[in-house]
């Protein structure tokens, strides 16, 4: 899929997870929030590094069944340029664990991990949305 942000800036964007996308994988769980993730990523090492690490997480949450929250699809997006953006979102399926986990993200366990894949200060965006009934 290609699409183009400014002229002269094409994006190629790949789709590399289903998450809960996945054929029976998300079962009678119901979204009550999602996180929308999005890490910038300078080298295609990194890029490479980040997809892994999604991936082995992705792979241990698809044996949860009944776990309260799930990655959906993850994209990576390149524009001609070494490294790119891997953007995924998150479905929470449990609100009390939402409010408690949704800033987990910021936490010195997640930061090391951002800085070993080769994500730099500020390289990782996150903006949080509600279902609303």
């Amino acid at each position: 899929m290609s699409s183009t942000i400014l002229p002269g800036n094409p994006v190629i964007r790949e789709l590399v997870l289903l998450g809960d996308s996945a054929p029976g994988r998300r079962g009678g769980r119901t979204v009550v929030a999602q996180s929308h993730c999005e890490i910038d990523l300078a080298s295609d090492e990194a890029l490479e590094r980040c997809v892994q690490a999604l991936r082995a997480s992705d792979e241990r949450l698809a044996e949860q069944s009944d776990g309260p929250y799930d990655w959906q699809r993850t994209w990576v997006e390149r524009n001609g340029r070494a490294g790119g953006t891997v953007v995924f979102d998150v479905a929470w399926y449990d609100e009390e664990f939402f409010r408690q986990k949704k800033d987990t993200f910021l936490a010195p366990g997640h930061l090391a991990m951002y800085a070993n894949i080769g994500a730099e200060d500020g390289a990782v965006q996150v903006t949080h949305w509600h279902k609303v009934d």
